[in-house]
């Protein structure tokens, strides 16, 4: 097996980029923008998600790197014109909502507009700021160019966890913090509240009154991954069988040639496994391949062969 090469990137760094050119991309001729970062790499942006940003080729730009992906494609986050991560601003309020969980209780959802009059929705438990004209809101993570607000007033929670260790939690309820974005609602052995995202968890049968473990992966904020519930199955470092499903050839961040195997649970689930001394030899489909857990990312474990 040859020698895995370093990424040029992590998840979370600020970058530096030059947008080279605008190109359109089947199938649907969506329009990119093409950036070039200081090593030299080319990368994609969606343009749609970003249209209020007066984005042209020529300029340079700075991007957060948002999400590496289990194939190792990255998402870049441009600095927003105005808002940044963790600042506070008033926006005004258009209107309330109710809405139905899908545990079939009622929430009450702010609707606030930007500069752009864009609206978005704020999770408020006070109901005193359902009568304001204004409200003050975190901008607690932007992504595709999109806020994630949370009422001023809403706790953010900054503990001692120790990175990489299980802490026990109960699932109290869940709760829709953005718009079509259910959460559960943690309560940890400290009496404080946590957030977990609904949707990268639905086939770990949790329900509301579970006793969970998770473990802490990163620095706490509202709208960000920062626990891995245990799997209910699969365990760090043991090794299980996979179906092999196919492959997959992509370009690195390097524009080097990369394949990458694809296996499945059995449970019509395809994950990325890296696994350089099958990439070049003719496998059928259903031949099963050894993989040992290396570790979990929302849910979706990430995979060694064996």
């Amino acid at each position: 097996m040859t020698a895995a090469k370093p990424h040029l990137f992590e998840e979370g760094q600020v970058c530096e980029f030059i947008i080279n050119s605008r190109i359109q991309l089947p199938p649907d001729d969506e329009n990119y923008f093409v950036l070039i970062s200081s090593f030299n790499t080319k990368h994609l942006l969606q343009e749609k998600s970003y249209l209020d940003y007066n984005l042209q080729p020529g300029q340079n730009i700075i991007c957060r790197i948002d999400k590496i992906n289990c194939s190792g494609k990255i998402f870049l986050e441009p600095e927003h014109p105005v808002y940044k991560e963790g600042n506070v601003y008033e926006f005004p309020v258009i209107s309330c909502e109710q809405i139905i969980t899908s545990e079939d209780q009622t929430e009450t959802i702010i609707i606030v507009e930007d500069y752009r009059k864009h609206k978005f929705y704020v999770n408020v438990t006070n109901t005193e700021l359902q009568n304001k004209k204004m409200i003050s809101c975190r901008v607690d993570r932007i992504k595709k160019g999109k806020l994630y607000l949370s009422a001023e007033d809403h706790e953010q929670i900054y503990d001692d966890f120790k990175t990489g260790v299980f802490f026990d939690f109960i699932i109290e309820n869940t709760t829709t913090l953005a718009e079509d974005e259910e959460y559960f609602v943690l309560r940890d052995a400290n009496n404080k509240v946590h957030y977990l995202r609904k949707k990268y968890y639905e086939s770990y049968g949790f329900s509301v009154g579970d006793k969970i473990k998770c473990r802490y992966i990163a620095q706490p904020a509202l709208f960000r991954h920062y626990l891995e519930p245990e799997h209910p199955f699969y365990k760090i470092g043991e090794s299980y069988d996979f179906l092999y499903s196919g492959m997959e050839t992509y370009s690195n961040e390097s524009d080097e040639e990369i394949k990458m195997i694809m296996v499945s649970d059995g449970n019509e689930k395809d994950f990325f496994v890296n696994c350089d001394k099958l990439s070049n030899i003719q496998i059928l489909p259903g031949t099963k391949i050894k993989c040992r857990i290396k570790d979990f990312k929302m849910g979706r474990p990430i995979l060694e062969c064996i």
